[in-house]
Formats: structure tokens, sequence, C-alpha cells
């Protein structure tokens, strides 16, 4: 009968600490110790009255960097040599760029295509009718980018509002900007221009309401009524999250008339 051994598993604990220099890794490794004879003891390593597994060395270690703390996961398997440091600091890298947190899923397929009309529309308005393709696939390749880059760029960067040329167009942009994630998104602290002015960039949302409400308007009632509720959803998401709770008037200084029958 021939005996089997198994591969040893690697695990990896994350500990995240403020300084290095005050992480006392002997303690560490005794808890850490302490923490797996307790787990085996309750059987949650193996099954209860098995022996088979055992507990190998623990070595505590901070490495400086993702690709440092894989090869080291990767002891026993890979060479650490030049050219292995690289193909593994490239494959870290490429992860990062491809799963970065800012890559999480805000829009949906169509709401990602609004905001590019939006934006397209806009630098249309600066005086360059081919930038349409640009937009998409060119230097700026909006088209490809996480939805976050959109949503602050459409938003924070160059505020889209304005230019919007249509009611359909307008509540599109506006029901993007009145989902929850979308407000948290441009409210952070993470972004290189955060809304952080709610009076400043209430004047900005107001260009697109006051084409809908202002006296002499041709939108549909519904769309009126549509564009009051996202408006005041909008503000009071704002609020919330920039810590105002005023109540606003009208930015312009007059009361969007209530919708025709």
């Amino acid at each position: 009968m021939q005996n089997t051994t198994n591969q040893p598993t690697h695990f990896l604990i994350s500990v995240d600490a403020t300084s290095t220099a005050e992480i006392d890794t002997s303690t560490m490794r005794a808890g850490i110790e302490q923490g797996i004879d307790i787990a085996r003891g309750e059987g949650m390593l193996t099954p209860l009255a098995d022996e088979t597994t055992a507990i190998g060395a623990i070595r505590v270690s901070a490495p400086p960097s993702a690709s440092a703390a894989l090869l080291l996961m990767l002891g026993s398997t890979i060479a650490d040599t030049p050219a292995a440091r690289c193909a593994v600091e490239m494959a870290v890298a490429t992860i990062v760029r491809q799963h970065a947190r800012d890559r999480v899923v805000i829009l949906t397929e169509e709401e990602r295509q609004q905001l590019l009309t939006g934006m397209i529309v806009t630098r249309k308005a600066w005086g360059d009718e081919w930038i349409d393709d640009v937009v998409t696939n060119g230097y700026d390749g909006f088209g490809t980018d996480p939805d976050i880059v959109l949503i602050e760029n459409a938003f924070c960067d160059f505020p889209i509002f304005v230019h919007l040329n249509s009611d359909a167009l307008r509540l599109d942009v506006l029901r993007i900007l009145a989902k929850p994630e979308v407000l948290d998104a441009i409210c952070s602290r993470e972004r290189a221009q955060p809304v952080d002015d709610l009076a400043e960039f209430e004047r900005e949302i107001y260009h697109a309401v006051r084409p809908m409400t202002a006296a002499g308007r041709t939108s549909r009632p519904e769309d009126v009524l549509e564009v009051l509720q996202l408006h005041g959803i909008i503000l009071q998401g704002l609020e919330e999250r920039l810590g105002h709770h005023e109540t606003h008037d009208n930015v312009e200084g007059e009361e969007a008339e209530a919708p025709r029958g």
C-alpha cells in the first residue's frame, strides 16, 4: 500500500496597521498559533477525530506590495527570480487595473449610453461636431471606461445639465443622478472634484429642470410631474450626504408651475 501525502496549503491572514513599527510580530504569531489550536480543538480545521492535519511553521512578515505578498504565498511553487518577480508584478497590475474598486457596476448599458449622449452634446456645444466619436472611442475613450469614470465626468468634472437638448435626455440623466449609489459616488471624498457645494450643484441641476417647468414650456404634464419628483429626490439625497437640511427655494427665484392637464 502506497502512502500519499497531501500538498501543503498556505493561508494568508491580512492585517492592516497604521505603522508596521508598532507591530509586535512575536505576539502576533503567538496569538495566531493560539487561535489555530483552539480552532483545531473545536474541530473547525479538520473532521472530528482526524489527526492527519499538521500545522507547520507560522511566519509573520510585512510584504511591501501585493506582488510581494503573492510571491510570498507562492514561495514553495514559484522560483524567486527577477523574471518571476516581473511576471507576478505584471499579473497583479493587470488584475488591479481590470478589477479596481472603481470598476464597480452602477449603471445599466442603457444608462451608460444616456450619459455618453449627454457628454457628447455638451462637447458639441463647445464647437466640435466630430467630438461624439472621440468621446466614445478616441483619446477620452469613455465608452470603455468604468461606470464611475462616466459618472464623475458627467456630474463632477464637466456637468452636462445645461446642454441637454430634449426632455427625454433630461429625464434620462436626472433618473441616473437620483440613484442613491450615484449620489454616493459624486459626493465621495475619493473623487478628484466631489460635489460639496449644494447651492452651486443645485444651480447646475436646475439647468435641466427649468426648461420643463418654466412658463411657456411645451413638456408633457406627466414629464413635468416626473422632473419635479426627481428634482426633489436628488436634492433630498444631496442634503443627507452633505449635511444640509434647510429648505431650498427655486434657484432662479421663480416657483415651478404645477403640471397642467
